[in-house]
């Protein structure tokens, strides 16, 4: 099942945006953040660690 993202409007006042991440219909995850361009950085850096928590050992994403 394929994991999505987007960011959404949101009801806090000091954070207008919020960042929600579904399985299928299932909300699994949401933050909160203070603009657009920050819902999209943080979705660009969680799908990034979960493609490196998937990656085999010995790829770039595990070089130390």
């Amino acid at each position: 099942m394929q994991l999505t993202a987007e960011v959404r409007p949101s009801a806090f006042e000091g954070k207008p945006f919020k960042v929600v991440f579904r399985k299928a219909d299932q909300v699994v995850a949401e933050w909160p953040v203070s603009s657009v361009k920050a819902g999209e950085e943080r979705i660009a850096e969680t799908l990034g660690a979960i493609a490196c928590a998937k990656a085999p050992k010995g790829t770039p994403c595990h070089a130390g």
